[in-house]
């Protein structure tokens, strides 16, 4: 890995130097500040002039620094650009809170700044920092002025491409010498893509539309793609998951807050992914 002068920041693998910026212990933030806090040496201020300040005197040298935004505009666009000056070779990625997520659309969000949802982090935190402290290819790598496509297509590795297939994808069922996946969902498409993805990662899918149809047995993991978080979504979920059951089940839920995410997993779901998701994602959550 290289910044953008061709230097190598300083850090070994597993121990990187971090600064955690913001209310890290905020129910949202909270799995995100421990994923962190297994990767290196961390240090965790609240008041952005006290980060900036701390950085300018040496009392921290970071290799990545993480904001945790809950609101749009917590931290001013000023702020963060004083930061990357006071830190020129570190990454800087934004931990953002559920009211940022129509901040893309709407909103006036940080320039040159890698973003990973509250929802996304658990998932994606691991894979992220394991590549960024190995030098390898990710989005937290890119120059500060990759774009969001570019972003994207870094963290597409070779295994998010799905394998060519002849015939059409009527047939809801793929056969391959992997494991054996169970897929619930109501929607057409994000049915057949979910068995796409299954298939390009040499796995059996086997897919189900209605809550009624027949029982699978020996599986080695479900998916549950969930249309809302209500009340009838998790009835099914764990339903599903009871179905299955001693095999994980992964829920995927839109835009999921923070108690959408506790019930999912008091019905059952082993592991909670947010939609729209990343074949990374899934792939990362799947035991086989």
């Amino acid at each position: 890995m290289t910044n953008d002068e061709g230097r190598t920041p300083a850090c070994d693998a597993g121990r990187l130097v971090l600064l955690l910026l913001g209310e890290a212990e905020r129910p949202e933030f909270r799995e995100a500040h421990a994923c962190v806090e297994r990767w290196g040496v961390v240090r965790a201020i609240e008041d952005i002039s006290a980060a900036a300040s701390a950085v300018s005197d040496g009392h921290v040298a970071p290799d990545l620094i993480v904001v945790a935004q809950s609101r749009p505009g917590e931290f001013s666009h000023q702020a963060i650009d004083k930061l990357r000056r006071q830190a020129p070779l570190a990454r800087i990625v934004g931990l953002m809170g559920s009211w940022c997520e129509g901040e893309m659309r709407s909103g006036s969000p940080w320039p040159a700044t890698a973003r990973v949802y509250w929802h996304q982090w658990p998932i994606r935190c691991n894979r992220q920092f394991r590549r960024f402290a190995g030098g390898q290819t990710s989005s937290w790598t890119l120059p500060v002025t990759a774009t969001e496509e570019e972003r994207l297509l870094a963290d597409c590795g070779a295994g998010c491409q799905p394998a060519p297939h002849d015939g059409d994808i009527a047939n809801p069922t793929y056969q391959h010498a992997g494991g054996l996946i169970a897929i619930r969902s109501r929607s057409r498409e994000i049915g057949n893509w979910l068995l796409m993805a299954c298939r390009a990662r040499g796995l059996t899918a086997v897919l189900q539309r209605r809550s009624g149809d027949v029982q699978i047995e020996g599986a080695a993991a479900a998916i549950f793609d969930a249309g809302k978080s209500n009340e009838e979504e998790f009835a099914e979920l764990s339903n599903f998951a009871a179905a299955v059951r001693p095999s994980p089940t992964i829920a995927l839920l839109p835009f999921p807050r923070v108690e959408d995410c506790r019930r999912a997993l008091s019905a059952g779901a082993t592991t909670v992914i947010s939609k729209p998701a990343a074949l990374d994602d899934l792939y990362a959550a799947l035991p086989v």
